[in-house]
Formats: structure tokens, sequence, C-alpha cells
């Protein structure tokens, strides 16, 4: 069946790739379209299938995705006649214009973009290896995102579970569609297939949303080439977050907002509300991003008189994307589950948004915790994050920090009022920033110093703008709109960078400015290499250095055994687990008692071949449930279950304090022996 599903999609790439051609005018449109294409054929497919209990067949998926993007082509031949563009075109126009560049470009220049193409690869090489050598082991992932897709997988469909974490139920099933899709297609590792792909179309959609706003290739490379090279989206290359999936679906988003202004044509109407219902579906931090995304459309599309001579179109097309690609993601479910309409119980629990959310703030409260946001997610950007993830980065951001700190410490940031997960300070603990990087020497060193030149520009001589800056002042209001959003919507949380992330898609094209500005002036070129150099060594120690995947030390990811790496954020449980994996047939059926207090793993319980059928009966904050009569055996950690005679101690508490979670001790006890076992 595997080579069914194989032909099948390698004849969906073929036709994903005649769709994108079709519709296409550059290489980098075509690239950005083609990743569309594939996300908008798997997403309902994923829908379609858990209707029919087929999520767990290949085959099945393969049709379904035959069939859909067959439908796209049948819609873009309605709306868009073909475009005068081919690959070869494509490659060849880049080659030309990248030999005329460069041999344009100035000593100085050379160098940084020199230093900026090998780290460049440099990272790239390192992330490769890394894709193919590790296994998915991201903490959130170990615990919800993961063992959402390996239960739908089990059971043939989406239904609601009732799991152990409330991400299990309560996030969005458009994500765990595309893993299960790559899973289907390469076993385990291709659940992160979709993240690492999402990495280089973040990058690409900045080059291509500079290059929309200035005309000017060399910035925009230089733009492209900074972004891939951004900290915070290196890390996250190789996991299995959902925000980076977020940024490639925001920064398509941007991209097609900006093509319409050029081109107001009906096919960009209908691309708009494709990637917005996409976008919607993905995860509920849209409604952070959205009052930035509303300014960007308004400056495109909504003072464009052609957007209006089409508006039958877009409202129909806008209602039927979300009606495919939001409305069965989960949304309403959450809603029922709660009881209530809110925003927070469109994606958590109410239990959970007393933690994470500011709905039970007074408005004085709330306006406190938002100044005290801002104040303190700007002291985490004042980092040379990457770069400290080493002993002698550390130092150096010592010393640096040494004046923010005494100018910020008069505003009394620091402490637990208005935390989630942990108090701030100016010097976290090292799990955070090594983990959950920041931008850099990108923020302060460059992109700051564009806002304000714009700021600048606009008030000193507003009438005189360009089309440029025009361009570039509403990314920055959309980035400022979009900081406001996340310091008002939530207390101050130490891994908030991932969130910051979808920021950068506002962000990054103002890079053109930086890169423009040092044509002129030499002193500024300067200050762009020190800052090329700084990026790549922050780039290539954020690879290095990061501890859920390490590369160097006496276990590293060329020694590691898959449990190992699956539990290195956990080195208590490793053991226990272990053991289980030992004792426990790779195909038996398995009663789960684990605990969302003490953030149990479960995705390794699986084993590497998913053979094992795994039944939680510990759901978030519910009663246990009944031991299910097919279970053989049962698997629990302290306090959920009463200890039994009989019962086999996987592992004692760990004794060396080295998880930021309470440590459990795990138990094992076999219930019934299959027939065949029996002598």
């Amino acid at each position: 069946m595997y080579w069914i599903f194989l032909f099948l999609f390698l004849g969906f790439i073929w036709q994903i790739h005649r769709n994108s051609v079709y519709i296409s005018e550059s290489l980098s449109d075509y690239s950005l379209k083609l990743f569309l294409g594939l996300v908008s054929c798997i997403i309902p497919s994923g829908f379609i299938l858990s209707e029919f209990n087929l999520i767990n067949q290949p085959w099945a998926w393969g049709v379904s995705v035959n069939l859909i993007s067959l439908l796209f082509y049948v819609v873009f031949r309605q709306v868009s006649n073909q475009q005068n563009f081919t690959l070869a075109q494509g490659f060849s126009q880049l080659n030309n214009k990248s030999k005329t560049a460069w041999a344009g470009l100035s000593f100085t220049n050379k160098v940084s973009f020199g230093v900026l193409i090998f780290a460049a690869v440099a990272t790239a090489v390192v992330n490769l290896v890394i894709f193919f050598v590790t296994y998915p082991n991201e903490w959130d992932s170990m615990t919800g995102h993961l063992v959402k897709c390996a239960l739908y997988l089990q059971n043939g469909n989406m239904n609601r579970l009732q799991g152990t974490t409330w991400t299990i139920d309560f996030y969005p099933n458009s994500l765990p569609t595309l893993q299960m899709f790559f899973f289907h297609l390469i076993g385990e590792k291709g659940f992160k297939v979709i993240h690492y792909l999402s990495y280089w179309i973040f990058a690409l959609s900045a080059y291509a949303l500079a290059f929309k706003i200035s005309k000017n290739f060399v910035a925009s490379v230089f733009t492209g080439l900074v972004t891939l090279l951004l900290p915070t989206a290196l890390i996250q290359a190789t996991t299995t977050e959902s925000d980076i999936v977020l940024t490639a679906y925001l920064g398509i988003l941007a991209y097609c907002l900006f093509a319409f202004r050029q081109k107001p044509t009906p096919l960009n109407i209908l691309l708009i509300s494709l990637i917005a219902g996409v976008w919607i579906g993905h995860k509920v931090t849209f409604l952070l991003i959205a009052p930035a995304a509303f300014a960007v459309a308004v400056y495109t599309v909504l003072i464009k008189k052609e957007f209006y001579k089409n508006i039958n179109l877009f409202l129909i097309s806008f209602m039927l994307s979300v009606g495919i690609y939001a409305l069965p993601t989960g949304y309403i479910g959450n809603i029922k589950e709660v009881g209530r309409f809110s925003l927070g119980s469109l994606s958590a629990p109410p239990v959970v948004m007393k933690w994470h959310g500011i709905e039970d703030y007074s408005t004085k409260d709330k306006v406190k915790n938002m100044a005290l946001n801002a104040g303190r997610y700007s002291s985490d950007f004042l980092n040379l994050d990457g770069l400290r993830s080493t002993p002698a980065g550390k130092r150096v951001n010592d010393v640096f920090r040494v004046i923010p700190d005494k100018m910020l410490g008069r505003l009394h940031l620091e402490g637990e009022r208005f935390t989630v997960v942990s108090y701030f300070s100016f010097d976290h603990p090292i799990r955070f920033y090594i983990e959950r990087p920041y931008w850099g020497i990108i923020s302060f060193g460059m992109v700051l110093p564009v806002l304000v030149i714009l700021l600048f520009r606009f008030t000193g001589r507003y009438h005189a703008i360009t089309p440029l800056e025009k361009g570039l002042g509403i990314l920055a209001i959309a980035a400022l709109l979009h900081f406001l959003s996340l310091c008002y919507s939530a207390p101050y949380d130490p891994i908030k960078a991932r969130y910051f992330l979808n920021m950068a898609v506002w962000c990054m094209p103002l890079l053109v400015v930086f890169y423009l500005f040092s044509i002129k002036r030499k002193l500024w070129q300067y200050w762009q290499v020190v800052c090329c150099v700084l990026i790549a060594v922050s780039a290539i120690c954020t690879m290095l250095f990061t501890r859920i995947h390490p590369v160097f030390g006496k276990k590293n990811i060329f020694n590691m055994s898959r449990m190992e790496q699956l539990t290195v954020a956990r080195p208590d449980i490793y053991e226990a687990y272990q053991r289980f994996d030992e004792i426990v047939p790779e195909n038996a059926v398995v009663a789960l008692g684990t605990q969302q207090e003490h953030e149990d793993f479960e995705y390794p319980l699986w084993g590497k071949d998913f053979k094992r059928r795994l039944i939680p009966i510990h759901p978030f904050r519910s009663r246990l449930k009944p031991i299910p009569a097919e279970a053989e055996y049962l698997f629990y950690s302290e306090g959920v279950l009463p200890f039994e005679e009989g019962d086999i101690e996987l592992s004692k508490k760990d004794e060396h304090n080295d998880t930021p979670v309470k440590e459990s001790s795990f138990f094992l006890r076999k219930l019934k022996t299959k027939a065949a076992d029996k002598p």
C-alpha cells in the first residue's frame, strides 16, 4: 500500500506544480504558491478522511489530495489566464540577476553578503543533519501535540479524545493533518517536515515581500539571508512547534495582500481568501495578529476600488475558505466543551485561561500588565541571543547588559507579578533563552535603527515620502500593533519568543532600508559588517548548542538512542520509559494513568513502530476512568492510582532536580495475558 501512496504523492506534487506554474509570475511567487497549494489540499483531506475513519490509510490521503488539487486547477482556469512563467525561465533569471548583482557590490558589501551566505549554508547543513538524525522531542509535543497525532492515527479519526493534557483536545486539528500526511510518507521524522518547509517559506516570503515593496533585488536578498539566520526561526525549523507554520502562513498572507495592491485581480482576491482561511484555522493566536494584519489590509486592499468591484467574489471565497479550513478545525467543539462563547473558550479550558489569560483581570490590572510586558519583552529583545548559548557568549552578553539592566532596573520590572510559567528576571535561567531565543542583534542593531529612520522620515517630511517608505511604514505600524497585542493579551511568559516570530513577518522587510542606507554611507557599511558577523556567529551557535539536539558532549544526537532523544528534556523519566519499552510488547494494549500536573510524557510510550494501542484513563482535570477491559497493561504515575502488590516500580524519583516540573515515580501493572502468550 505504501507504493500506491508514493505514486499518488508524486502525482499530487506534479498537480500542485502545474497549478502553481499556471498562476505564478516569478520563481519566488511560484514557491510560495506551491507551498500554499500543498497545505490547502492536505488540510481538508484530513477533515474529510476523519469522517470516514480513514486517517490511518495512506492510500486514502493520496486519492483525496489529488482530487482537491484537480479541483483547484479547474477554479484557477476560471478566474485567471495562464501566466508567462516556466521554472527554467525562473532559474535563468535568478542566475543572471545574481551575477549582475554580485558584480555591482562594493567590497564591504561583498564581505557582508559573503558572511551571510556562509552562515546560511552552514546552518542549512546543520539543520538538515539534525532533521534526519533526530527524532521529534520538543516538550509540548511529548505531552500534547504529537500525542494528539498518534491517537488520531491509532483511532482512524480526529474525534475529541479527553486526553491527559488539555492541548490534545483544544488545539486545532489543522496542523495534525499536515503532520500525519508526512508521517505516512517518511515515518516518524515526517512529523517535522511541515515545520522545516515553513522555515524556508518564511524566509522566502520576507524576500518576496521586500522585493514587492522595494523592487530592489540586492536589498531583498539581504533581507532573505538575514531572515534565514534569525535565531528564533532556526530553533523551530527542526522541532514540531506550531508557531513557525503560522509564521509561514502569515508571510504568504502579507505577500498576497501586497500582490493585490500591485495587481488587483480576481486571482489575487481568491488567493487572499484561501490563505486567510488556512491562517485562521491553524491556531487561535491569529486573533493576536489580526489588528496588524487588518492595518496592512486597509493599505493594500480595502482602499482599492477594484476590491469593491469584486466584493462578491471575496465574500463567497472567504466564507468558503473559513468554512473549509477554520470551522472543522475544532473551535466549535472547544466552545461546546467550555459551555459559553468567549475569545478564551476558542483556545483553552477556563482553568487554563485563568493561568494564561487576562479575562478575569480588572481594567486597571490589564493596563498594568500591558505596561509591564512592554518593558519586559523589550528587555528580552536586548540580548545577544544565539551567541549567549555558549559560555563565552554569555559572558559577552553579561557585559552588554550592564547599561540596559541599570536603565530598565528603575522600572521595577523584575518579579512574579503578572507572570506565568516563571518570574521575570533580566537574567533568565538558561533553559528559556537557549531553547526560546529572540532575534539577537537583528532586533536592536538593525530593525530598531530602521524604525527610527522611518519615524524621522514620516515626521520630518511626510508629504515627500516615497512609495517604498509608505509600504515599509505600514509594516512598521503593523509591527507596533502586533507587539502591543502580545503585551496586552496575557501575563508575561518567558517562552513567548516563539510568538514574536510572527512579528518578524512585518519587521524583516524593513531591513531593505538598512541595506539601502549603507550604500552611500561608509560608516554604516562597517556597522553592517559587524552586524552580519554577529548574526552569523549567533546563528551557528543557536544550532550547535541547543539542548534538545545536543551536538557535542558524551551524549549527543549521533550516539543517543531514540528513547534517550525523546526524553532529553526529562532525564528523570528515561529509566522508567526505557524499562517500559523493554517489558511491554510492541503490540500491547496499554491503559495510561498519566497526569497533567507532572506533565508526564506520553508520546514515547507508543514505541518506535507505533504498534501499541494506548488508552488514556485520566482526562485533564476530570475523574479517573475505569481501566478498559481490553487493556493488557496499566502504566501509571505516582498519585494517580494506588500501588498494588505485583506492580512493577519502573523507577524511583530522580534526586538530581534537573527538570522544571515536579518529578514522578512510574509503575507498570500486567492486567492479562494474550491467548498466544499462554503455555
